[in-house]
């Protein structure tokens, strides 16, 4: 009896050791966890702040753009509106040659 007492002793420490060792692994874990969700949530608040960064980037690239597009167009549209005005002059001159020549044709025919 005398020598059970120290083998049940020992028992209860090795338990109580296991049970230390749980805690300690389960508190590890927990640690870990909590790291990795706090890291997860910085990397979502820095890159939400690269894509809002990058996106006003290119919000005034595009507005940049969309400047030197209009200078362009009205450039384009004065062309173009001048060469219209060329054509119709050239025409309207034409127009008067070519009814000269038809009249001028018509009567050689009589």
């Amino acid at each position: 009896f005398i020598i059970m007492a120290p083998k049940s002793d020992n028992v209860q420490r090795l338990l109580q050791a296991e049970e230390k060792r749980n805690r300690i692994v389960a508190e590890a874990k927990a640690r870990k966890v909590a790291k990795v969700k706090q890291a997860k949530a910085d990397a979502e608040d820095t890159v939400g702040d690269f894509r809002a960064e990058k996106e006003a980037e290119f919000q005034g690239f595009k507005s940049q753009q969309m400047g030197h597009a209009s200078t362009d167009n009205v450039k384009y549209v004065a062309s173009t509106d001048q060469q219209i005005s060329e054509m119709k002059n050239l025409s309207k001159e034409r127009q008067a040659k070519v009814a000269h020549l038809v009249v001028s044709m018509v009567c050689a025919q009589e």
